[in-house]
């Protein structure tokens, strides 16, 4: 079996036609943004100020940490969570034309098969963002942090 590398813009449109990252990539946006609604309404509910419509994950991150509602291990689980989706969201394809630097994915040394393990994380990602979305919004209000 042969293991040619994809040069890596040409691996990106590999991504683009694979339905299975699409529907990954959806999954992602979608429960990302399941999260952030459930923040929303778990701030509101706190009497966070400042919290608008449109805030973003990250702003809704800070709003938690600034009022103190995250501990240590949910601070890193809510960065980590708002680097991914930013990072899926604004930087994929200036990964793969190398615009940045790798840093959270590889780019480099990519075989076609290679795919199938982005569609692995991007399915696990969306299973993270609805995991903890589930747990802001059965979270009891009456305790100290979320988590």
């Amino acid at each position: 079996m042969s293991f040619e590398f994809v040069p890596p813009e040409q691996f990106f449109r590999n991504l683009y036609k694979d339905a299975n990252f699409c529907e990954g990539m959806g999954k992602v946006m979608l429960s990302a943004s399941m999260l952030e609604t459930n923040i929303r309404k778990y701030l509101k509910v706190k009497d966070v100020k400042g919290v608008r419509p449109k805030s973003t994950l990250g702003n809704l991150v800070k709003k938690l940490r600034e009022n103190d509602l995250l501990s240590k291990n949910g601070q890193i689980h809510f960065d980590d969570l708002t680097l991914k989706r930013n990072y899926l969201a604004h930087s994929l394809y200036d990964l793969f034309t190398k615009e940045i630097n790798e840093t959270i994915l590889e780019r480099d040394e990519l075989t076609a098969m290679d795919t199938d393990i982005f569609v692995s994380r991007a399915h696990q990602l969306a299973e993270d963002f609805l995991y903890f979305a589930n747990i802001v919004s059965e979270a009891d209000i009456n305790t100290e942090k979320l988590l």
